[in-house]
């Protein structure tokens, strides 16, 4: 793995701080992190960035049925004589989720990373509030590309993480996928800046809304109304507590 490209470099830190970064692929990053001080940097200001969004999340009570299958899972059974915890595959399937949040942490500590002073900024004025929901969208590779968060006054806006190149033959169509129902159209955004959509009736086309996703589109967008191209990341909506 050579990390001497500044985005891959960051899109391998995002997926890292997501914990979407698994297998060879996570140790690899993990030997590097101990050796390169920079990208111990960049992935800090992933955790600066990304950590944040998860207060916006609502805590969700696990039914009580979670909590036995947990349990039950995790009752000491005798294993066969050639066998042991350690080589167990249900085992690292069911802590693998929980601890690739967990080794995140650990990391940062046992690699001794410290905060990185903020950029000098201009005064802020006014703290502005934070928004009425927000999704990170990631490709099927897992690596977040775009963040759609609530703009305020009837728009959506876009921060594109990992730029696309621009292209003259497709454009990227933002679509919120509801709970039930067909995918209703955002309209066409940019996939190589930060940009904002104004959708007439947003609260309308989001209502019911569970994740936004992004195709790619003939120019102009869907011809059909309908997602037509492959669908290049989505996420779904985390949305902030009343």
């Amino acid at each position: 793995m050579k990390l001497s490209h500044p985005a891959l470099r960051s899109a391998l830190a995002s997926a890292w701080v997501l914990g979407t970064l698994r297998g060879p692929a996570r140790r690899r990053f993990a030997a590097h992190l101990a050796a390169d001080a920079d990208l111990r940097r960049v992935v800090a200001r992933w955790e600066s960035f990304l950590t944040p969004l998860a207060e916006s999340v609502p805590p969700v009570e696990p039914p009580a049925r979670v909590w036995r299958a947990i349990e039950a899972r995790i009752a000491p059974r005798p294993l066969p004589a050639s066998a042991s915890l350690w080589t167990s595959l249900a085992f690292w399937r069911w802590t693998g989720a929980g601890l690739a949040t967990a080794c995140v942490v650990l990391v940062s500590v046992m690699l001794g990373l410290r905060p990185t002073a903020p950029a000098p900024a201009p005064p802020v004025v006014a703290k502005p509030a934070a928004p009425a929901f927000v999704a990170v969208l990631s490709t099927p590779e897992q690596v977040a590309r775009v963040i759609v968060e609530d703009g305020g006054a009837g728009a959506l806006r876009l921060r594109v993480m990992q730029p696309w190149p621009a292209a003259t033959e497709n454009d990227l169509e933002l679509w919120v996928l509801p709970k039930e129902g067909a995918p209703r159209s955002l309209g066409v955004v940019a996939g190589d800046r930060d940009g904002v959509v104004r959708p007439a009736n947003l609260a309308g086309l989001l209502d019911g809304g569970v994740a936004f996703a992004l195709s790619k589109e003939p120019r102009g967008g869907s011809p059909t109304g309908a997602p037509t191209g492959p669908v290049v990341c989505s996420g779904p909506i985390a949305r902030a507590r009343a």
